[in-house]
């Protein structure tokens, strides 16, 4: 008998993961929130690329409140 366990899938297709991991790569990791996500969800369901287009939504938004605006360089 084998038992199959779903524990082990990746999220990783999700839009929500995908958007989260570009804003992380922007710097911008703090600043997702799945009330903003919906919104520009619905604005970008239209969109090529909507993850593309939800991220950089994103970060016209939150430009200003990057991750590392507490570290002085």
């Amino acid at each position: 008998m084998t038992t199959t366990s779903n524990s082990n899938k990746s999220k990783s297709f999700l839009f929500s993961e995908q958007v989260k991991s570009i804003l992380h790569a922007h710097g911008l990791s703090k600043v997702f929130n799945y009330s903003d996500y919906k919104f520009f969800k619905a604005k970008a369901k239209t969109a090529f690329n909507p993850v593309q287009e939800i991220a950089q939504m994103f970060i016209a938004e939150y430009r200003n409140q990057s991750d590392y605006n507490q570290y002085q360089f």
